[in-house]
């Protein structure tokens, strides 16, 4: 929220990291000039996507990761600590660059929403622009889930920022108001992105599993239940599925556009800074016989434990791995479908479905009731999801296990229910109040 300066006076495709002092306008490419055919709206859309790439690991990964009992912040960055220590000041930078990144991706969201409906181009045809449309709406609203998510109370800008001054200082939005945007946003991705299925892009199928992803943190039951079952398919079984090939959408990248996840989550006799490594907590989660373990974490190869979701180890320089992040897959649509089932009270369908899970894990099935099935569900989501992105910290927050489960590591609910807004944001913008329990 602090700089939202930053951020919106970013245009079209650039994921500039300078300061509003440093940024010259009249030196930005026109926006009126960047999308003029079908090519250039492509061209427009995969900027997007690229956006999506920077500072991946803690935008999408660490930062949530270290303030849970999932990972241990094992680098040097103070600001990283911070977040390790459950103990995060306004004006961490690394926070400050990650609110950044995503109101960056947003705001060429933004632009593509926008400028695309106005190219006069006979040979770009309605559906083609209501698909760039609507990816450039399901990309907008994944970067508003993570930023409702972690601090609750965001600015909700809608619009491109082309200009600077008082039009840059925009006033916070409710958590409800975000999340009718982000609903609104996947449902017309929905209606709009031709792709049915797609690994790497939007397609129909993933906005309905964000969409019932949404339902879930909302506690409309029925509507996850039913979103889930209709991503799954009938007769869906997931224990035909190998692990981690159910994927429904992941942010892709290649060995020249590379991420640098192997590098941060190896150790250094990979060649890696080993900046997240697994805690004591997730390696004792999973249980002896639980063929996730050896996907997950690695213990015994060297003097230290790390984790095994971003592989690409003997990718050489850091930023040439082709590891995929995780974004959404099946066994998270199964996972909800069993929770959802189980707050509805209908106890055989959600042991249905979450033994699908154990089972292809090679465990024995558990039966879930009235009085165990918010902790055994937890606990499956830890294992299943592990290193794959903010799971953990939101469903400890969500289910009110936070305090319980991460107090002896220093949680203070409810202060640490929600991130302190970036103290640069709230300096450059007049509009914004910080957060009431913060380190100020």
């Amino acid at each position: 929220m602090k700089n939202i300066l930053i951020l919106f006076t970013i245009v079209l495709l650039s994921v500039s990291c300078a300061k509003l002092d440093d940024v010259k306008p009249q030196n930005s490419i026109p926006v009126s000039e960047a999308i003029t055919d079908l090519a250039s709206a492509q061209a427009a859309i995969n900027g997007v996507y690229d956006a999506m790439q920077s500072n991946d690991f803690d935008r999408w990964l660490s930062l949530a990761q270290y303030f849970s009992d999932e990972a241990n912040a094992t680098g040097t960055f103070p600001t990283r600590l911070e977040f390790g220590n459950l103990n995060v000041f306004p004006g961490n930078g690394t926070m400050e660059g990650v609110f950044s990144s995503y109101y960056t991706a947003i705001n060429n969201a933004n632009n593509v929403i926008e400028l695309v409906p106005q190219v006069e181009d006979s040979n770009f045809d309605e559906a083609s622009r209501n698909n760039i449309i609507g990816q450039a709406k399901f990309l907008r609203a994944q970067c508003y889930l993570n930023l409702v998510a972690f601090w609750k109370d965001v600015p909700l800008v809608l619009t491109p920022t082309k200009e600077v001054g008082e039009i840059l200082f925009v006033n916070t939005s409710t958590v409800e108001e975000i999340y009718n945007q982000i609903i609104a946003d996947f449902s017309d991705a929905k209606a709009s992105i031709l792709a049915e299925t797609a690994q790497f892009v939007a397609s129909q199928q993933a906005a309905d599993a964000f969409l019932a992803r949404v339902a879930l943190y909302q506690e409309r039951w029925a509507d996850a239940l039913n979103l889930a079952e209709s991503v799954l398919g009938a007769d869906f079984d997931l224990t035909t599925v190998p692990f981690l090939d159910d994927q429904i959408y992941s942010l892709n990248y290649t060995s020249t556009d590379g991420n640098t996840l192997n590098f941060f989550y190896g150790p250094a006799d990979l060649g890696g800074r080993y900046s997240i490594g697994p805690s004591d907590a997730i390696i004792n989660a999973f249980e002896e016989g639980d063929s996730r373990f050896e996907a997950s974490i690695d213990t015994s190869s060297y003097d230290v434990s790390y984790g095994l979701k971003y592989p690409s180890f003997d990718a050489g320089i850091a930023g040439t791995a082709d590891d995929p992040i995780f974004f959404i897959r099946h066994a998270e649509m199964v996972l909800i479908a069993a929770e959802a089932a189980a707050e509805m009270g209908n106890f055989e369908k959600a042991n249905q479905y979450y033994n699908q899970v154990r089972s292809r894990a090679g465990l024995e099935d558990k039966e879930l009731n009235a009085g165990n099935f918010v902790d055994l569900i937890l606990q499956e989501r830890f294992v299943e999801f592990a290193f794959e992105g903010p799971f953990r910290l939101i469903d400890l927050r969500r289910k009110g296990k936070a305090a319980e489960v991460l107090g002896p590591l220093g949680y203070d609910s409810p202060c640490d229910d929600v991130w302190p807004l970036p103290q640069r944001d709230i300096d450059r913008n007049p509009n914004l109040n910080q957060n009431d329990c913060c380190n100020c």
